[in-house]
Parts: structure tokens; C-alpha cells; sequence
């Protein structure tokens, strides 16, 4: 769907008072370069006044007659450029974020994900990596349909963002696996949040088809980092206590225990 805010055109307005100001300028000019070359030429002085009337009309009324529409038309123009730069502006900046956007959830893609993680870590920044993989998922797709399984991982996507906070960093890995960065060295807090997002996923009121619900759990694994961890690291560990929290029975958070 497009974004009404870049194609919806803004009226063009301009401004009389900045026009009147434009034609005062150019008349007063106007008036002072007349003057000037009536100085220098040799008028005899039996004609001198009418010509001086003359061209002081002329002058006048060709700096109004000319300058004012002029001032209005290039006042439009100047407008209707902005207006297009910024409408580009805008389709350049929606074009940027739908690149870092996951089309079906909305969350952060892969490539987005570890970026952003990348820039705490250029920081100095350290955090936790959770690794969330949702339980049984090919059944949904198998029982209800591709379509049922794309609704389910919508809810799942808003059921993260409920359950993160605003410094937290979701994304969207791949298939029905996503990936949470908690930053900070604070491992309670990582597990918490955890704890957080396996029983928000594991409230959603999912309806696969009509009158019927289906329940939808999550595996996840938790792995603290440091500030020298690495991004590829933190991804391994979390993936392996993942697979730990599937074998363990599921809809269950593990945490790995650093030596």
C-alpha cells in the first residue's frame, strides 16, 4: 500500500507580501537607474520636463507591470521544486526502510538485525542474544495453509514487540525463527525478558480458520555476550540453547550458563 504522506500532492502557496517587496526593490531601481541616465544625457532644457515624466512613468510602470507577475510566477516554481524534492526525499527514506523491514512481519530483517547489533557493538556496548524459534510450526502450514502461517507470524511479530522494550532489537531471522539483542551485561534481565516473550507468544489467541484456535508456543534460547563477544558467537550460543529448550519439552526458556 502507498504511502498517501508522498503521493498526495500539498497545495502551492506564495507570498503577495514577498512579491510586493520584489516590485518595490526593482521600482525604487528602476527609478534611480532613470534618474542616473537622465543625468548623463544631454536633454535640452525645453524638453527636459516632459522627459523626465516620461521616463519616470515608463520606469514605474514597467517595474510593476513586469516585476510583480514575474515574483509571483518564480515564487510558484521555487515551491513546486521543494515540494518534489521533498516528496523524493520522502520516497528515498520509505524505499530505505522498507530495505531494513521484513515485508510480512514488519520486524527488522537479517541483514537489519545484525547491523544494528553491530552498531552497539561499535559502541562498546554488550548485550544478550535470544534466539526464538516457534514450536511446531509446520503443522500450521501443513493443517491450515501457507496463509494461516503468515497470520500466525504477524501475531507473533506484534506479540515481540509487546514484549520488548524500546532499546531492545527484534528481528525477523528466517521462516518462524527470530532474534531479540537485549543490551546490557544484566543476564537476569535477558531471561526475564525471555520469560516475557515466551508467555506473550504463548497467549495469543490464534484462529486459524473460523471457529477454530490452534496454540502457538516458542523455544528459546538465551546466551549472554561481552562487550569483545562476537556477533556470530552470541548467534551460535543462543541457537544451541534453543535446541536445548526444544528437547527439554518446549515453550521453555534456556539459558547458557557462561564457564
Amino acid at each position: 500500500m502507498q504511502d498517501k504522506r508522498i503521493i498526495t500532492k500539498s497545495p502551492v502557496r506564495v507570498s503577495f507580501r514577498r512579491a510586493v517587496v520584489i516590485t518595490l526593490f526593482t521600482l525604487a531601481l528602476s527609478q534611480i537607474v532613470t534618474g542616473l541616465a537622465i543625468l548623463v544625457c544631454d536633454i535640452p532644457n525645453y524638453i527636459l520636463s516632459e522627459v523626465v515624466v516620461i521616463w519616470f512613468a515608463l520606469a514605474a510602470i514597467c517595474a510593476t507591470t513586469v516585476t510583480f507577475p514575474l515574483a509571483l510566477v518564480f515564487q510558484r516554481e521555487r515551491k513546486k521544486l521543494a515540494l518534489a524534492i521533498h516528496q523524493l526525499e520522502e520516497v528515498h527514506a520509505e524505499h530505505a526502510r522498507r530495505a531494513r523491514l521484513d515485508p510480512l512481519t514488519g520486524l527488522l530483517n537479517r541483514e537489519a538485525f545484525l547491523s544494528r547489533i553491530s552498531r552497539y557493538q561499535e559502541r562498546q556496548v554488550s548485550g544478550a542474544m535470544l534466539m526464538i524459534d516457534i514450536d511446531h510450526f509446520k503443522q500450521i502450514n501443513d493443517t491450515y495453509g501457507h496463509h494461516a502461517g503468515d497470520k500466525a507470524l504477524q501475531l507473533i511479530a506484534g506479540a515481540l514487540n509487546e514484549a520488548t522494550r524500546d532499546e531492545d532489537i527484534v528481528g525477523r531471522i528466517g521462516g518462524e525463527e527470530f532474534g531479540i539483542f537485549v543490551p546490557g551485561e544484566n543476564i537476569e534481565l535477558a531471561r526475564l525478558i525471555a520469560e516475557r516473550v515466551r508467555l506473550a507468544i504463548a497467549g495469543i489467541e490464534f484462529e486459524p480458520e473460523a471457529n477454530t484456535t490452534a496454540r502457538i508456543t516458542a523455544s528459546i534460547g538465551v546466551a549472554p555476550g561481552t562487550v569483545s563477544s562476537q556477533t556470530s558467537d552470541l548467534l551460535r550460543m543462543a541457537d544451541k540453547r534453543m535446541y536445548a529448550a526444544k528437547h527439554s519439552g518446549r515453550n521453555r526458556v534456556s539459558v547458557h550458563k557462561a564457564a
